[in-house]
């Protein structure tokens, strides 16, 4: 697992003083680091009354997520926020206690029973869809209140965020001819980026496998640190992206078609028949941004070229148009 930033390791001692504010009652029996997550860090907490998550945030990705979690929380299935503190007055990072979900995360059910129930893809598409409703003017980071931040700047559109990306980092990692590809791609396919940017929505903003959790027969969305307002098919894209030798070979036709099932279920705005196509290239640019780093790992940049390269290639535009 490579992580973004490094985790923030403290003591029994220490999460004993961060939950005093939340319940001043209870009493750390122990506590464990939660390694699989690539950003912030997480630790799951016993006490004389139960277990909780604490998370504790490496950079300003609280807002969003707990914005996110509040809006949300009688909407669809996300942990209840029990606490919050993002004041950093008496240490360097925000942290929230919420509930702990004791149950699998949907990569771990998949490796698990290697099958992927169309019901299961259906109830999450139709999840997804209910996180969309909720409608920007554009592109853009979101402050606590989950509108666009008026510190940060505007979000640009998708097509442009790629073609930056390429002038950087991530085309030292891919091929020439790959890039020369893709730059071209846009260049002659603007009516392609028009769909993918004619709507910005609410995003959870890293929708894959292990950002659902499989919990008491429910499901769960968790992580939405990186919530923004971009174009739905960033998510879609991001859940149905493409890798090889792994569980997301088992998403066959019958589960794209029940997420799209779930999806109009609630959308007012019906997928198109090619709306899978549409979203791995959305996907392109989320990709390229896991290539911004020094030293990234070589598996990541062949996950990218093929990502890309399938994204733009003609023949799979020509079969998703006539698909139902």
């Amino acid at each position: 697992m490579h992580r973004i930033h490094d985790f923030i390791i403290t003591d029994k001692a220490e999460i004993a003083s961060m939950f005093r504010p939340f319940d001043s009652s209870l009493t750390i029996l122990d506590f464990s680091l939660m390694k699989e997550s690539m950003s912030n860090t997480g630790y799951a907490v016993t006490t004389n009354a139960g277990k909780y998550f604490l998370k504790l945030y490496s950079n300003t990705t609280d807002k969003p997520e707990t914005a996110a979690l509040t809006y949300l929380k009688n909407k669809i299935n996300v942990p209840a926020l029990f606490f919050y503190d993002g004041s950093r007055r008496r240490r360097a990072f925000a942290y929230t206690v919420t509930e702990f979900l004791d149950g699998d995360t949907l990569l771990q059910y998949l490796r698990k029973s290697l099958k992927f129930p169309p019901e299961l893809s259906y109830e999450i598409g139709r999840m997804c869809a209910v996180i969309h409703e909720r409608k920007y003017m554009h592109d853009a980071l979101l402050d606590e209140k989950l509108n666009p931040s008026q510190e940060l700047s505007d979000l640009p559109p998708t097509r442009e965020k790629i073609l930056h990306l390429l002038r950087g980092k991530p085309s030292e990692y891919l091929k020439p001819d790959t890039v020369e590809k893709l730059c071209t791609f846009i260049k002659e396919k603007p009516e392609l980026f028009d769909r993918i940017e004619a709507e910005s929505v609410l995003c959870h903003g890293d929708f894959g496998y292990g950002n659902i959790m499989l919990c008491g027969g429910k499901i769960y969305f968790i992580d939405f640190e990186f919530a923004y307002a971009g174009s739905r098919y960033s998510d879609i894209g991001r859940f149905f992206r493409r890798k090889s030798g792994d569980v997301q070979t088992l998403a066959d036709r019958q589960v794209c078609d029940a997420f799209a099932r779930g999806y109009r279920s609630v959308s007012a705005s019906p997928l198109p028949s090619d709306w899978l196509m549409l979203a791995h290239l959305c996907d392109v640019s989320a990709l390229l941004c896991s290539l911004t780093y020094d030293n990234a790992p070589a598996e990541w940049a062949e996950d990218v070229e093929n990502a890309i390269l399938y994204a733009i290639h003609e023949d799979n535009w020509r079969q998703a148009a006539h698909t139902e």
